[in-house]
């Protein structure tokens, strides 16, 4: 029996060379004057969303527009575009804080970067987006390895460092953090944008609309 596998689901990762320890300390006095917001976080803090706006980040933001053109390029995006960063933002999950299954609608990519992470502190689960198997999943043979084609959930063990991205249509939750310390994140949407000067329009035949048109502007026109 032969068997071909099609429209499979991308989910990058990479260690980046960062001062962990100084990031750490930044996004803990920015908790310590800041409330924070609440979207998908349970219990952990969540800050503002404008962190790649703010210049004690910068090195991380510029880190994070590098590796988004290494995910363009294995994509095979047209050269012309370029990374753009939507939100960003930082996230510290005391004991027992997680986040609950969610998606991140209008963002091409989304990901996160962890950077604490003690032991135990919460895996990034990341759920298979198909909805038939999570209708009906046939009873397996549990003496059977499952190959990874078969998965239903992957894992991810939050590790000191290391980014990983993953498009934004992509269920995921973080479980609960069951360690004694804190575990600091950054998470951000991306999208991309021409680079100036460079947009590349594409002339097919009987596609060009002439552009929008409003409803007044059409009844104007026909007085």
């Amino acid at each position: 029996m032969q068997v071909e596998y099609y429209f499979p689901t991308q989910i990058y990762f990479k260690d980046l060379d960062i001062d962990n320890e100084s990031l750490a300390k930044k996004i803990r006095d920015w908790r310590d004057r800041d409330e924070g917001i609440t979207r998908s976080n349970r219990l952990g803090w969540h800050s503002a969303i404008d962190m790649h706006h703010r210049d004690e980040y910068k090195d991380f933001t510029n880190a994070l527009f590098n590796s988004m053109r290494e995910v363009m390029d294995k994509e095979c995006y047209h050269p012309n575009l370029e990374p753009l960063i939507g939100t960003m933002w930082a996230n510290v999950n005391e004991k027992y804080a997680y986040n609950s299954t969610h998606v991140h609608p209008g963002s091409l990519w989304s990901g996160v970067y962890y950077v604490t992470a003690p032991e135990d502190s919460g895996d990034l689960l990341i759920k298979d987006p198909r909805s038939g198997p999570q209708i009906l999943d046939p009873r397996r043979d549990e003496k059977k390895e499952r190959p990874r084609q078969l998965w239903t959930e992957v894992k991810y063990k939050p590790t000191v460092g290391r980014l990983i991205i993953f498009p934004g249509w992509l269920p995921h939750e973080v479980a609960p953090n069951q360690s004694e310390d804190e575990r600091i994140s950054i998470s951000f949407n991306t999208n991309t944008s021409w680079q100036k000067n460079k947009y590349v329009k594409v002339e097919r035949k009987g596609h060009e609309t002439g552009g929008n048109i409003t409803e007044s502007t059409f009844k104007n026109r026909y007085k």
